[in-house]
């Protein structure tokens, strides 16, 4: 048996941010097919590995309860799609920054909540395999509480509202929620009680 998987060539940075670095990839397969332009995504943070591929884990995002059992989600403009989206809390891991931590950070920075029980790990997800280079780790938080304090300012982060299970689950029928994360981190929660 062959190994027909496409295999990276070549690769140029077309565009970076201060979070993102887009790639254009000259990727080939075992068949001699090749595409010389090719784009993927990938955060900065994360150091590509001699054959391209990015470190496993790049993200995170957080199914937050508090005590009464609510979920906290945040009210996020999307421009590439021009809509508000009801999501969950969710960022980068940092350099160096062990997962769990990062999850517990983002959640303090764009929600203010902190959540004193262990963190339940709720696998990961890639959330556009096809384009991203990384996979964001989920958790659920329990009992978790506001702390003083303003809240992180990024650019389309609207209000944070708390949401019965059935309250959320109306949102996804009515589309309210269509991101890939909250809608898997919504459903692995809702398995693990």
């Amino acid at each position: 048996m062959t190994d027909d998987r496409p295999r990276l060539i070549a690769r140029e940075v077309a565009f970076e941010n201060k979070v993102w670095r887009i790639h254009r990839d000259h990727v080939r397969d075992g068949a001699g097919r090749e595409v010389r332009d090719y784009v993927s995504l990938a955060p900065k943070a994360a150091p590509d590995s001699p054959d391209g591929a990015p470190a496993p884990v790049q993200g995170v995002a957080v199914v937050a309860r508090d005590k009464s059992g609510r979920i906290a989600l945040l009210r996020n403009w999307r421009h590439p799609i021009g809509r508000w989206s009801w999501e969950l809390p969710k960022g980068f891991v940092d350099p160096g920054e062990a997962t769990e931590a990062a999850a517990r950070r983002e959640l303090a920075e764009e929600t203010r909540l902190v959540c004193p029980g262990a963190l339940v790990a709720l696998g990961a997800v890639a959330a556009e395999p096809s384009t991203i280079a990384g996979f964001a780790a989920l958790y659920l938080a329990r009992d978790c509480a506001e702390i003083a304090g303003a809240r992180d300012a990024e650019l389309g982060m609207g209000r944070i509202a708390f949401f019965d299970d059935e309250a959320a689950r109306a949102l996804e029928r009515a589309g309210d929620i269509f991101d890939s994360l909250t809608l898997v981190g919504l459903a692995r929660a809702r398995e693990t009680g």
